[in-house]
Formats: C-alpha cells, sequence, structure tokens
C-alpha cells in the first residue's frame, strides 16, 4: 500500500498509509492504529473502511521511536512489545501528530470534514482527537484508558461514538461503568456495549474475534459518521 510522508508541526517527517477510495465522493478518514504498529491486522482495517467509502491515511505512530513497527499480537513477546511502546510514547505528541493527518487532508480540500476512528490505544487517541482538535468526528473501538482521560475532558466536543467490549479485560467494569457515566453526560457521546465480547472484538482473525458485534459496530459507525 502507498506510504506518504506527513509534515508534523515540529518537523518529524512521519510516515502514514494511505488507501484511496474505490468510491466517488470518498470522506477523508484518520485512522488509528492499535499498539502493534501498521501490521496486517491495520493494512486490512485500512482497505475495510476504503472499501466502504473511506479516504483512509493511518499514520505510523511508533516511528519516533521505532521504525517499521509490525508485531504480531498472538506471539507473548510481540504483545509485551507493543505495551512497552504503548507505555513509552507521549500520547501528547501522538495526538499532535494525528493533527497532523488531518491538516494533509485539509490541505488537500480546504474545508473537507475528516472524521477520525481508532482500535484500543487508538480508541483512546480516537476521543482525545475530538476534544483537543478540530476533527468533525470520533468513533473508539474499545478504547483504553478513557476512564482515567473523560473525567478531566472539556464538556464539549466534537460527536464522538464509542464501543464498549463488555467483557474487556483491559476495561474492567469499573472502569466501564465511568465512562458510560461520562458519556452520559455529553449529549454529543454516545456509547454501546457489546455484551460478551472481549478486547479487539473488531480485529479481522484475533482470538476474540466476534463477526456478529463487529458487522453490528461497523454498521453503527457508517450510521454515525453519514449523519
Amino acid at each position: 500500500m502507498p506510504i506518504v510522508t506527513l509534515t508534523t508541526p515540529d518537523g518529524f517527517a512521519l510516515p502514514a498509509l494511505h488507501v484511496a477510495s474505490p468510491q466517488p465522493g470518498a470522506r477523508p478518514l484518520v485512522l488509528i492504529q492499535e499498539i502493534f504498529g501498521l501490521n496486517a491486522a491495520m493494512h486490512e482495517a485500512a482497505e475495510q473502511w476504503a472499501a466502504l467509502g473511506f479516504e483512509v491515511l493511518c499514520p505510523d505512530l511508533f516511528a519516533r521511536q521505532q521504525a517499521n513497527v509490525d508485531l504480531d499480537p498472538t506471539r507473548p513477546e510481540e504483545f509485551k512489545a507493543g505495551i512497552d511502546l504503548m507505555m513509552s510514547m507521549d500520547q501528547d505528541l501522538a495526538v499532535k501528530d494525528l493533527d497532523a493527518a488531518r491538516q494533509w487532508f485539509e490541505t488537500r480540500a480546504p474545508g473537507a470534514s475528516v472524521a477520525t476512528l481508532g482500535y484500543c490505544l487508538g480508541g483512546r487517541l480516537a476521543v482525545r482527537m475530538a476534544f483537543e482538535t478540530p476533527i468533525a468526528a470520533a468513533v473508539s473501538y474499545y478504547g483504553v484508558g478513557l476512564e482515567q482521560y473523560l473525567p478531566a475532558a472539556p464538556a464539549a466536543g466534537a460527536p464522538c461514538l464509542l464501543h464498549i467490549a463488555g467483557a474487556d479485560g483491559f476495561v474492567p467494569p469499573p472502569a466501564r461503568a465511568v465512562i458510560l457515566e461520562e458519556a452520559e453526560k455529553r449529549p454529543r457521546m454516545v456509547a454501546h456495549v457489546y455484551e460478551g465480547c472481549d478486547h479487539a472484538f473488531a480485529r479481522p482473525g484475533g482470538e476474540h474475534h466476534d463477526s456478529g458485534a463487529a458487522t453490528l459496530a461497523q454498521a453503527r459507525t457508517l450510521a454515525f459518521l453519514q449523519a
């Protein structure tokens, strides 16, 4: 797939996966990775959303730490490497890097309505974009750490859709309760809980993949972004 280079506000050359849509009038979408880099799952996700009518740009958020990260979550040592990369990431800087992707779209099409969608770590960063950047809308798939971020987040932000796994081992019931309570306070934030589903239920071929939940989440995402 084509790789484009984004120039960030601090001058870093940030690689990003770019996938054009076969459909006319495709809407720009900043896709945000999981903790495993731009691996096969993210390539497949980019192709999937492109086929559904989005022009996709997926920045390599680990490029500042390590080039060409491509991890297999089924391998324990690679799973741990992903956790380590996430823990050492400067997430404030990552939000600025993602906003460079939004700006890339707007430079090419001034006034474009750019949305963002992320998984896991990307799900958290998508929500941050909703409150910290001029993104038009954000979709979060099983975002981690939202129970820490949302209570201190502004009351108003871009429209935001949360897909929450009801049996997510990384978002235990007390954390989930905080997220749902915070979403309830915000009229532009919608949260759906997928009961019985574990983390990464929408990752194709993943250990916890649930085709029914993934299909429902996709339909809800499309309706949300089209609105």
